[in-house]
């Protein structure tokens, strides 16, 4: 497995141990994973548009 797959079995783990359903925690780091890629992406879409235009 990669570090990334046991990432994020830990984290669904650790949710489970909190009580909450698998099915539940599946969910829950799904939309985690999908939060943090799309806050990467707004992040290079911020430093793009932060950028000097050439030629202004």
């Amino acid at each position: 497995y990669s570090r990334y797959q046991l990432r994020i079995a830990a984290r669904a783990r650790e949710l489970v141990d909190q009580g909450t359903p698998v099915e539940a925690a599946c969910r829950i780091v799904i939309l985690e994973d999908q939060l943090e890629e799309a806050q990467c992406i707004n992040a290079e879409y911020r430093r793009t548009a932060s950028r000097p235009k050439a030629g202004t």
